[in-house]
């Protein structure tokens, strides 16, 4: 496969636009996340993990085009954590690390959600 920088670069900045859309979307709701569990609609709730879904995707979107860049292999059954795992290490020669432990371990959290989110029944 032949690296293209200019389509990596432009592949992360759809990414992280769509990114931002979905934020400015949450931070609309917010008034919402501080009420009791209770109080929330089962609506509401749907479309706040709804679009925390979508967040989590974008950046696996982006970590996937780096992954896919710089040509690191991401099959396997446990690709999802393979691949955040992966872009907290740097591969000399190659690439800096992408992302710092403490934020691995957030975007963990919200793959862990995504994973129940989207196999709940």
């Amino acid at each position: 496969m032949k690296r293209n920088l200019a389509l990596l670069r432009a592949d992360v900045l759809d990414e992280l636009q769509a990114i931002e859309r979905v934020s400015e979307t949450l931070r609309a709701v917010t008034d919402k996340l501080a009420l009791p569990a209770e109080e929330i609609s089962a609506y509401d709730r749907g479309a706040i993990g709804y679009l925390l879904h979508n967040f989590y995707n974008g950046c696996e979107n982006i970590f996937r085009a780096i992954a896919e860049y710089f040509e690191n292999d991401i099959g396997g059954d446990a690709w999802h954590a393979d691949l955040l795992k992966r872009m907290r290490l740097e591969v000399n020669g190659y690439r800096p690390a992408v992302i710092d432990d403490e934020l691995y371990r957030l975007l963990n959290d919200f793959r862990g959600f995504r994973h129940v989110f989207r196999n709940a029944p």
